[in-house]
């Protein structure tokens, strides 16, 4: 009992003895164990004492019994991923490692997926696939992490004794999500940055095309109206035309809109049809081909 009055219970465990001759200790006997190796003149030769609770026959019962060892393997972190912000404390961490010195090149990861590995500061992540061809690994982290290259990847796990699929099995469990915002990197800033002030300048730099209504082409609508135009200006010889079917076409007057139908002739022109029909006062008018 403790000064403060609360009794001090001390942690159960249990222990299977194997006597290497017949000792009779019928079941409830208080079975003590002295280490007489060990220097008389040390304080305590005590090495166990407890009650015998049931006997055990290790022919017929060995199988009653979970038997197993505890194994510990690690390899090394050898590439970080993307950094992200955490929502709920602001802290950098990463959500995806990349491990390495774990596992041998022609081991065949499959068995290993979905197994739990812990870094160095008890933060629980769990095997999402290979990475590679080298024996490197991905590992995903639910809650993100705060880790370093050259950090080590604990592969902690049970061996059963009288386990037939000699399966690996853990206790650990995965944290609950964590979320974060993804931070840009410095270099991707850059590219960002570069490929708006490119976009800015192209738009900048676009040329307003126009042409005219060179003549109206077939037969007139009963209103007096053509479907139908050949507007010249928009493209020089060698363009083929062909490619800038569809393009729209707008009248600078009136602001109608078409679009490029086919080639006329070889000099550049173009027919352009207006599904609402234009005028004939309108040959000879300026129209602007829109950009896509």
């Amino acid at each position: 009992e403790l000064e403060s009055g609360e009794t001090s219970v001390l942690p159960l465990h249990w222990a299977m003895i194997d006597f290497q001759t017949p000792v009779y200790c019928p079941v409830d006997s208080l079975i003590i164990g002295s280490r007489l190796d060990t220097d008389i003149q040390s304080n305590c030769r005590l090495a166990f004492a407890g009650r015998l609770v049931q006997k055990f026959d290790v022919k017929n019962d060995v199988s009653k019994l979970r038997l197993y060892t505890r194994k510990e393997k690690y390899g090394i972190i050898c590439r970080l991923g993307d950094p992200f912000k955490r929502n709920d404390d602001g802290k950098i961490v990463r959500y995806e490692v990349f491990g390495t010195d774990l596992f041998k090149k022609e081991t065949n990861m499959t068995q290993f997926i979905g197994l739990h590995l812990e870094t160095e500061n008890g933060d629980i992540g769990v095997i999402h696939s290979s990475f590679g061809t080298s024996g490197k690994f991905k590992v995903n982290f639910p809650a993100g992490v705060e880790a370093r290259n050259g950090e080590k990847l604990f592969l902690r796990f049970k061996r059963f004794t009288n386990d037939a699929e000699k399966k690996i099995r853990q206790d650990s469990q995965l944290p609950s999500e964590r979320c974060g915002t993804r931070i840009q990197s410095e270099k991707e800033k850059k590219k960002q940055k570069k490929s708006k002030k490119q976009a800015e300048k192209a738009k900048a730099a676009m040329v307003k095309v126009e042409g005219k209504i060179s003549s109206m082409k077939g037969d007139a609508l009963t209103n007096g109206n053509f479907e139908i135009v050949v507007v010249e200006g928009f493209f020089t010889p060698e363009v083929n035309v062909r490619e800038k079917i569809g393009m729209k076409v707008k009248v600078s007057e009136t602001g109608q809109l078409g679009s490029i139908t086919g080639s006329f002739g070889k000099a550049g022109k173009c027919k352009v049809g207006f599904p609402d029909s234009i005028p004939a006062n309108l040959l000879g008018k300026k129209v602007e081909l829109i950009e896509s």
